[in-house]
């Protein structure tokens, strides 16, 4: 066995036996960014991110291996370090300036268990995911401070955030509105619905998965306090409930689903609560930097930058795939090239898309491995060529069929 392979095997060992927890418990960890043309807020955003990063790798850390070979020899030999670990609560500690440095120390919740929960990016492949238009659940609750944009501005925070992420390829959907009515939007975030919009968009766009989610509340906790009031009967909610009656919630669920099928993959809700304190007629809109200054908006663009984190790995732990957009005897073309990592002699597994149907009717997407594998030959920025070993008619292969790599 080369000494390289030997190498990271025994690594890769050693962190299973020594650093691989399966519970969750709270790490502290700072992060600094230095402050550019006196933006303190996006220092902030970019400090608490390398703070979250800084947490995520005290968990547990997996090591991961890939090689690539064409014509007998080595072309690609990379090693890459992946926490199997997610954050599921943050608490800001601190925040200060220092030397034109703005620090931020945290306190993370780490969860862990041995699975993909820190991005299973090992075969360098960049996954692509297309960011559409949100859905407000309930307008009404958007009123105070005009905050009815957030449909198309949170997107467009994660969208714009996620854009430096080096292994994730975010494409703009925002003028897309997938959930087209009521019956189609998840009642919570266990269902296991499937949403063909997304297939749509994921095709228009080329996009493995698309991101979708539901704003449910943006309700004050305590309308009723924090109405005009009496003067006696303000001084005395001012001194009883204090800021607890300027409290209001923000609520969203996000939706990952497969570009392919329109199945349901991952979802996850985000709650926190802040302190609105703006005249009841302001319209504040949502992300604008008058909502960035206040607490209310210091403590969503908080849970913001958590989905980023979480985002990453939840994509992250998803396979590469890519369509099937040609077959030409044993050449097979695909709608993913060098702009998702792609390289000569790389080798994709074939998959077909059957399509069967349960007993209401309901249309289900199934992929079936076949024994072909892809070995690309040529690579443009937005699609490769690649040979197979056999004929792809033989086992009735198809454009729209898929390459996978796990």
């Amino acid at each position: 066995m080369p000494r390289s392979v030997l190498s990271k095997l025994v690594v890769f060992l050693l962190l299973v036996v020594l650093g691989w927890p399966a519970h969750a418990y709270w790490v502290e960890a700072t992060g600094t960014a230095v402050v550019q043309h006196q933006d303190l807020v996006a220092a902030r955003r970019a400090a608490i991110r390398d703070a979250l990063r800084q947490a995520s790798f005290q968990g547990a850390l997996h090591i991961n291996g890939y090689q690539a070979m064409s014509r007998g020899e080595v072309h690609t030999d990379q090693l890459s370090i992946n926490t199997q670990s997610s954050i599921s609560e943050m608490q800001i500690l601190e925040e200060r300036i220092q030397q034109g440095m703005m620090l931020v120390r945290v306190r993370a919740r780490i969860e862990s268990s041995g699975q993909c929960e820190g991005g299973n990016y090992a075969n360098g492949y960049r996954r692509s995911l297309a960011i559409s238009q949100f859905h407000l659940e309930r307008p009404l609750s958007a009123n105070m401070g005009a905050l009815h944009d957030i449909s198309e501005r949170l997107p467009r925070e994660l969208l714009q955030r996620l854009q430096n992420e080096e292994r994730l390829r975010v494409l703009d959907a925002v003028r897309f509105q997938l959930y087209a009515d009521q019956s189609s939007i998840p009642t919570t975030v266990n269902d296991q619905g499937r949403l063909t919009t997304a297939v749509d968009t994921a095709t228009r766009l080329g996009a493995q998965y698309v991101l979708t989610g539901v704003v449910r509340s943006l309700d004050l906790l305590h309308p009723d306090l924090a109405s005009e009031r009496p003067v006696l009967a303000g001084l005395y909610e001012r001194t009883r409930y204090r800021g607890e009656r300027f409290a209001r919630e923000f609520q969203v669920d996000l939706f990952i689903h497969d570009g392919f099928s329109g199945e349901l993959i991952t979802s996850r809700r985000y709650t926190t609560t802040g302190n609105w304190t703006e005249n009841r007629t302001e319209r504040v809109g949502f992300a604008t930097p008058r909502f960035w200054e206040i607490d209310f908006g210091q403590k969503v663009d908080e849970l913001v930058e958590q989905m980023v984190a979480d985002l990453h790995v939840q994509v992250g732990c998803q396979p590469f795939m890519a369509r099937i957009t040609r077959t030409d005897n044993r050449h097979i073309y695909i709608d993913a090239g060098s702009d998702a990592g792609l390289q000569p002699g790389d080798t994709l597994s074939v998959y077909r898309l059957n399509t069967f149907y349960d007993q209401t009717q309901r249309p289900f997407t199934e992929l079936v491995p076949v024994d072909l594998t892809l070995s690309l030959e040529r690579i443009q920025p937005n699609f490769a060529r690649g040979r197979l070993g056999a004929l792809p008619e033989m086992l009735n292969i198809q454009v729209g069929d898929l390459v996978i790599a796990w």
